[in-house]
């Protein structure tokens, strides 16, 4: 697997949000959602050097907010967002949300299959180079729609730092 590093620095994404709470199937249904609605925030797209939008993230957080990673939740209820990238300063409307992500380290990878071929690579990966998650991983579709790829926020394991 195409397992590659980068650092992000922070980043905002305007979107429609719903909790586990919601019942099964709860994400697809938001970018069902995304899809039917998204029409109303695309002019607030993000745009890259080539003027294209920068891209729709899929954000997993909790009800702190505070993009704890695997383990440290303080809630069991996982929060989703479906949406776009924005500028910092750009307006919700209403019905909406937007979530500041802060700067991270990133593993990522196409998803070519299954997710879960991807999570366990990027976890073997971790193990091998002593990092650990700092965050939830967020999905990440570019504005092509050619591929989607995971995004896995990581920092070095403390209990292997020398």
């Amino acid at each position: 697997m195409d397992i590659k590093k980068c650092t992000l620095p922070a980043f905002t994404v305007i979107g429609l949000v719903g909790r586990s709470t919601d019942g099964p199937g709860y994400v697809d249904k938001l970018w069902m959602e995304i899809n039917r609605k998204g029409k109303s925030v695309m002019h607030l797209a993000k745009k890259d050097e080539d003027g294209d939008a920068a891209g729709v993230w899929g954000l997993m957080n909790d009800e702190t907010g505070t993009f704890l990673p695997p383990g440290d939740k303080k809630s069991k209820t996982v929060v989703y967002m479906a949406g776009i990238e924005t500028e910092d300063s750009a307006r919700v409307p209403k019905g909406f949300e937007k979530w500041t992500v802060p700067e991270y380290d990133y593993l990522y990878a196409p998803v070519e299959g299954k997710k879960l071929q991807v999570i366990e690579a990027v976890m073997e990966y971790c193990a091998e180079e002593n990092l650990v998650f700092a965050a939830c991983p967020f999905d990440y579709m570019p504005a092509d729609g050619k591929m989607m790829y995971m995004f896995f926020p990581v920092k070095p394991d403390p209990d292997t730092a020398e």
